[in-house]
């Protein structure tokens, strides 16, 4: 489960390549770049239904809202990083829109264990062990958009290769 990213805000992210020139990192396509909601993982194309509904369900029941960027951390575990994250504010709005998903997800009988609630823009990927006591300290002052929309796609991480294709758009409040 995915946001779209407003150009803008891409554009702003992908400005730090400059930052870490010397890591041999793998800088996100700005076409592939959205800030994730939920992982869901493998998914059986039988219940893809089930999770249809469940997110046409909870976009229905939630207005639109605005998500504020906060900084460029690495993720998802700092001590080994395999990536460059922008995390989000968590607000209320985005808590209760997990809420609901979980909550719909499980009324349509889609099994699935949730971990914890980390939404990210993923910017950024290393290969081994690159970032390895690195940190980072950038803090996003101002970067903020609102969300229309949320978005079921479908992504295929290979080696050398990321596939994201866009499975159905749902808008807030209809």
């Amino acid at each position: 489960m995915a946001i779209e990213v407003p150009d803008e805000i891409k554009r702003e992210l992908l400005s730090y390549e400059k930052k870490w020139d010397n890591l041999r990192i793998k800088w996100i396509n700005f076409y592939k770049i959205h800030l994730s909601i939920e992982f869901l993982g493998e998914v059986d194309k039988n219940d893809l239904d089930s999770i249809i509904a469940a997110t046409q369900e909870t976009a229905a029941t939630l207005k639109p809202f605005e998500v504020k960027l906060d900084r460029i951390v690495l993720g998802p575990n700092p001590a080994e990083a395999k990536m460059f994250w922008s995390t989000i504010r968590v607000e209320t709005e985005m808590k209760e829109l997990r809420k609901t998903l979980h909550m719909n997800l499980h009324t349509q009988n889609y099994n699935y264990e949730f971990g914890p609630f980390k939404p990210h823009i993923t910017i950024a990927r290393a290969r081994g062990n690159q970032l390895k006591g690195k940190q980072t300290n950038v803090i996003l002052k101002d970067l903020k958009f609102q969300v229309e929309s949320i978005n079921l796609i479908e992504s295929q991480l290979r080696p050398n290769v990321e596939k994201i294709r866009l499975v159905k758009s749902f808008r807030l409040g209809e």
